[in-house]
């Protein structure tokens, strides 16, 4: 298959494309550079209750690696918390997975 090229671009086009994603205390989040230095890492839990025990996990995006076996992106998490209707989003560590998820 083969797209068609616009080759006289409109200025209303010039625009940079921003993914539609939601607002988070990390600006890196899903940007694939999701590292200790960039921003909060850990386990799916609500500030505000101290618990995971209300979690709806809403995504998850899995780590990516390189073919050397190296990491390229954290794997990364977005959730709300059902006590207190919370939403957070963040990397986690590599070691984490939601509860039952393999990749298959």
């Amino acid at each position: 298959m083969t797209t068609a090229r616009n080759i006289h671009p409109a200025a209303a086009h010039a625009r940079p494309h921003t993914p539609a994603r939601p607002a988070t205390r990390q600006s890196t989040l899903g940007t694939g550079r999701a590292t200790v230095d960039s921003g909060y890492i850990g386990k799916p839990t609500c500030d505000k209750c101290r618990t995971d025990e209300f979690i709806y996990l809403e995504s998850y995006i899995p780590p990516t690696y390189r073919s050397d076996g190296t990491v390229t992106a954290l794997g990364e998490v977005a959730y709300t918390c059902t006590g207190c209707e919370d939403f957070s989003a963040h990397s986690v560590p590599l070691t984490w997975t939601p509860p039952g998820w393999y990749l298959g």
